[in-house]
C-alpha cells in the first residue's frame, strides 16, 4: 500500500503506464512479504540462538543421562553404600530432587521423556512385549513412539543444535521408528529393552533376539563390547565429530544396571563380601544414611517387606542360598559403580573440551529397581534359563550367566519406598533426579518438590529457546503436558508444578493418582490387594498406612479423578492374562 501511494502521488506519469508499474510493485511487494514470512518461519525455532549469539553468548548444551532399572537409593547421594563419586559431585554442584516421578517401566517413560506427554498418547500405553490382545490396534498403543507427538529431539535439531544418541531406545524396532527418524542426527542404539551387557549379542529371555542400529543401518557388537563404556565411548566420538560452534543435544540412555547382571572382569569382586548381612539390614543402614543427608525426614519408617514367599528372613536361608543371593547385590552394584566410572570419563572429556561448563546435565532412572526374575519374563522358563545360561557360581557376572537382584534386594534398592518397577506404589514411580550446569540457582540443594518426566521435554526446549508447535512437517502434534522446570531451579518459583491438579498413572491394570499430598493406587495381586488403596504422602511416605476405610470421602474423590484421567488420555486396562512379576 505504502508503496503504491508513493507512486499515484509522485509520479507524473500516463495513467496506462502508472497502472503497469503499480501492477509490478505489487507483485515484488508481495513476493517480497512471501520470502520475509519464510524466513521468519525458519528462524522461529533458532530465535535463541540469534539472540544468545547477539548477546555474545552461546546457548547452553544438553546432557541427559538415563540409567536402566537402578534404584532410589542405590547411588551415594541418596544415601546408598555404592562407590558413585562421579554422580555424588553432580550432585553436590547441583541440585537433587527428592520426589521425582517416572512411569513404573522402561518405555512408557522414555515415551514420555522424549514427547512431554503422557504415554498413553504417545503411542506406549502398554509395552510393546506385554500388550494384551484387547488394547492391540488402540490409539495410543501402536507399541512404538507415534507420530500424534513430535520428539523434543526433533525439534532441538530443527533449532540448530546437533542431536546425539547412544544406548537403549525402546521406542520402535522397525526402521520407520528409528532414533534417526526421530530427530537423532547420530545414534547407535539398541532397539529392544535389554540384552547381554557384552559383545554375544545374547537375548535377555527366550523370544528375541537384540538388534542394534547405527543411523538406521543394522550393525554388530564388537568382541570386546561392554554396555556402558560402548555408549559412553560411541556418545564422546559423536560430540567430537562436530565441525562446527552449534550447541548439542546429547543422549545417553545407559542399560546398566538392567539384567542380566555383568561386569568386567575386573569388577567382579568390587563389593566381595559386602552383602552377607542380608537385605533387611541393608534397608535399616540405607535409611540411617537417607535420613542424615536429608534425602528423608527424620521420622520416615521403612515400608512393609514382602510377603515371606518373596522376602524370607535372611536368616532362615540356607548358607548356599545367601552365597548366590548376596553375589547377585554384588554384581548390581559393581554394575552401578562402573556406570558412574564412565560417566566420570565423559564429564571430563566435555571439560577437556571446555564444553563442560555450558552444559546442563540432567541424570535419573527411567523406573525403579526390578523385582523381575529371568524366569518370569515373557515365553521364559526356570527350565529354558538352565538350559540356556552358565549360572554356576563361578561364572555369575560373566558372559552367558544370566541372573537378577530378584524381589528382596529390589525392596532395599528402593529403601525405604514401598514395592519396585512394574507396580505403581512409590518404589516403581518414583527415582532419583540430579540436574546441574548453566541456569541452576539450586547449588547444592535437596529440595522434595514434585516433578515428572514429562517436565524434561519442556524444560530443555526452554532452555534452547524453541516453542514446541501445533503443527511438525506438515502433520498436527499433540501439546506437551509437562510444565518447564526452569522457573524454579532459576529460583523464580516454588514449585515446578501445581500438584494440586493431579497425576494419572497406569500400567498393566495398575492405577495410581495423586493430588496434593495424597495418593490412590490400585495395586495387582499378589504385591497389592487388587483394590484401591489411599495414603497421605505427606504423613507416609512409604505407604505404610491405607486410609480408605476411614476416609472413603477422599477416595472416592480420587477414584473419579482417575478416571477422567484415564478417559482424557484413551486408558484401555487390560483383559485378560498378563505377563506379571508375581508369575
Amino acid at each position: 500500500m505504502l508503496i503504491s501511494k508513493v507512486l499515484s502521488k509522485n509520479l507524473q506519469l500516463d495513467r496506462p503506464i502508472k497502472r503497469t508499474l503499480l501492477h509490478k510493485n505489487r507483485v515484488l511487494l508481495l513476493i517480497s512479504l512471501c520470502l520475509l514470512t519464510i524466513f521468519c518461519a525458519l528462524s522461529a525455532v533458532s530465535i535463541f540462538s540469534s539472540a544468545a549469539e547477539a548477546q555474545g553468548e552461546k546457548p547452553p548444551n544438553i546432557l541427559l543421562i538415563v540409567v536402566d532399572d537402578m534404584g532410589y537409593s542405590d547411588v551415594g547421594a541418596f544415601g546408598g553404600e555404592i562407590r558413585t563419586p562421579n554422580i555424588d559431585a553432580l550432585a553436590k554442584a547441583g541440585l537433587r530432587l527428592t520426589d521425582y516421578y517416572v512411569s513404573p517401566t522402561c518405555s512408557p517413560t522414555r515415551s514420555m521423556l522424549l514427547s512431554g506427554t503422557d504415554n498413553h498418547l504417545a503411542g506406549l500405553g502398554n509395552m510393546k512385549e506385554s500388550m494384551t490382545e484387547n488394547q492391540k490396534g488402540k490409539p495410543g498403543y501402536e507399541g512404538h513412539l507415534n507420530n500424534s507427538v513430535v520428539s523434543v529431539a526433533s525439534l532441538l535439531q530443527a533449532g540448530g543444535y546437533h542431536t546425539y544418541m547412544a544406548g537403549k531406545w525402546h521406542l520402535g524396532d522397525q526402521v520407520e521408528h528409528d532414533p534417526s527418524k526421530r530427530g537423532f542426527e547420530r545414534a547407535f542404539t539398541m532397539l529392544q529393552g535389554g540384552a547381554s551387557h557384552f559383545g554375544d549379542e545374547w537375548m535377555m529371555y527366550a523370544n528375541y533376539t537384540p538388534i542394534y542400529r547405527e543411523d538406521g543401518k543394522r550393525v554388530h557388537l564388537p568382541p570386546d563390547f561392554y554396555s556402558s563404556k560402548f555408549y559412553t565411548d560411541k556418545l564422546m566420538s559423536y560430540i567430537d565429530s562436530a565441525k562446527d560452534s552449534k550447541p548439542f543435544f546429547g543422549y545417553l540412555a545407559l542399560t546398566a544396571p538392567h539384567d542380566p547382571l555383568h561386569v568386567p572382569d575386573a569388577w567382579l569382586d568390587k563389593y566381595k563380601g559386602r552383602y552377607k548381612a542380608g537385605y533387611d539390614a541393608l534397608r535399616t543402614e540405607r535409611l540411617a544414611r537417607m535420613k542424615k543427608l536429608g534425602i528423608v525426614s527424620r521420622n520416615t519408617q521403612l515400608s512393609h517387606s514382602l510377603p515371606k514367599k518373596f522376602m524370607p528372613d535372611w536368616s532362615s536361608l540356607s548358607p548356599d542360598k545367601k552365597r548366590v543371593l548376596a553375589r547377585s547385590m554384588e554384581l548390581y552394584a559393581a554394575m552401578i559403580e562402573n556406570l558412574d566410572f564412565h560417566m566420570g570419563r565423559l564429564f571430563k572429556h566435555l571439560k577437556e573440551k571446555g564444553l563442560y561448563d555450558n552444559t546442563l546435565i540432567f541424570f535419573f532412572s527411567d523406573n525403579g529397581s526390578a523385582p523381575v526374575h529371568i524366569h518370569n519374563y515373557p515365553a521364559t522358563s526356570k527350565e529354558w534359563v538352565e538350559r540356556n545360561s552358565d549360572n554356576r557360581y563361578a561364572n555369575l557376572g560373566r558372559r552367558g550367566s544370566r541372573i537378577s537382584i530378584g524381589p528382596a534386594w529390589a525392596v532395599a534398592s528402593n529403601t525405604p519406598l514401598r514395592l519396585f518397577k512394574s507396580v505403581v506404589s512409590e518404589g516403581g514411580i518414583r527415582v532419583p533426579f540430579i540436574v546441574s550446569g548453566p541456569g541452576i540457582a539450586r547449588n547444592g540443594q535437596i529440595q522434595r518438590v514434585f516433578a515428572h518426566v514429562t517436565d524434561i521435554a519442556p524444560t530443555m526446549l526452554e532452555v534452547a529457546g524453541i516453542s514446541h508447535p501445533s503443527k511438525f512437517k506438515g502433520r498436527k502434534v499433540l501439546p506437551i503436558r509437562g510444565k518447564s522446570m526452569m522457573p524454579f531451579f532459576s529460583g523464580k518459583t516454588g514449585v515446578v508444578r501445581n500438584i494440586s491438579n493431579g497425576v494419572g498413572w497406569e500400567f498393566l491394570g495398575g492405577r495410581a493418582f495423586r493430588q496434593g499430598s495424597y495418593k490412590i493406587t490400585w495395586v495387582n495381586k499378589p504385591f497389592g490387594p487388587g483394590a484401591w488403596e489411599l495414603f497421605d504422602l505427606a504423613a507416609d511416605p512409604t505407604e505404610r498406612n491405607n486410609l480408605a476405610g476411614t476416609n472413603n470421602k477422599k477416595l472416592r474423590e480420587l477414584v473419579q479423578q482417575w478416571k477422567k484421567y484415564a478417559n482424557d488420555v484413551g486408558v484401555v486396562l487390560p483383559e485378560g492374562p498378563t505377563e506379571g512379576i508375581g508369575k
